[in-house]
């Protein structure tokens, strides 16, 4: 069979799953992605996580899906695959730190404010007051960075937040972050409320590298396969 790509999402960047079509595999069964498809996934990771550009709203990690379907035109395979870092981060509640009121802060305050996936950088000024900064502000590469926000999520368990937290753990550079033992950092959710319900104060986490899903890997693929019986054709009419 032959590959296709999805479309979609911005210009000469690649969509956040794209469809690929496969030869039956031999065993009827195991149906899996060539060396090509692997490293267009890992390049695609390195652009969902790349610190230089804003986290995309509608990709934040790297997934195809893999569709191989029968000669007999009986069934369908299809496999859904999500490449990762091998790393897992704990995330423990803290008491908050009072924000340093801005537009950027003020604007996240009401419900209407955090409708919309958003995330950026933290630092702490001489009060301790922490103060939110833009992805692409120019002061985010002045000062030492000591965490990220996020909003636009109703809870953390969201790929959205997972990939902002995981894209800052890979600012390893001292000059850049103020990470603490371990490599510890501040996580502030400001969570999207349910329709017609006031916005809850922002929460502080400590987010922290636990143990790797697979150490000796530097990347984890996730995969999940499942069949889909076609219907029989219809009968040909007699002429």
């Amino acid at each position: 069979g032959g590959g296709g790509g999805g479309g979609g999402g911005e210009p000469g960047r690649r969509a956040a799953a794209p469809l690929l079509a496969r030869g039956w595999p031999s065993d009827g069964a195991t149906l899996g992605g060539t060396v090509a498809d692997y490293a267009e996934m890992l390049d695609a990771l390195d652009d969902a996580l790349d610190v230089s550009s804003p986290l995309r709203a509608d990709s934040p990690v790297s997934m195809q899906v893999l569709v191989a379907a029968a000669a007999d035109r009986s069934q369908l395979l299809l496999k859904a695959e999500a490449l990762l870092p091998s790393l897992l981060l704990r995330a423990t509640p803290l008491f908050a730190l009072r924000v340093l009121p801005s537009p950027l802060s003020q604007s996240l305050s009401p419900a209407a404010g955090r409708r919309r996936r958003a995330t950026g950088w933290l630092t702490l000024e001489q009060s301790r007051k922490l103060v939110l900064l833009g992805e692409r502000e120019p002061a985010a590469s002045q000062v030492p960075l000591v965490g990220v926000w996020v909003t636009g999520e109703a809870s953390l368990d969201s790929p959205y937040v997972w990939a902002a937290t995981a894209r800052f753990s890979r600012l390893a550079a001292p000059a850049v972050t103020k990470a603490g033992p371990g490599g510890a950092f501040l996580l502030l959710v400001y969570q999207t409320p349910p329709a017609g319900e006031p916005a809850p104060p922002p929460a502080l986490y400590e987010v922290a590298p636990a143990q790797a899903v697979h150490p000796a890997a530097a990347h984890t693929l996730y995969g999940v396969s499942m069949a889909v019986p076609l219907p029989p054709p219809p009968p040909r009419l007699a002429e």
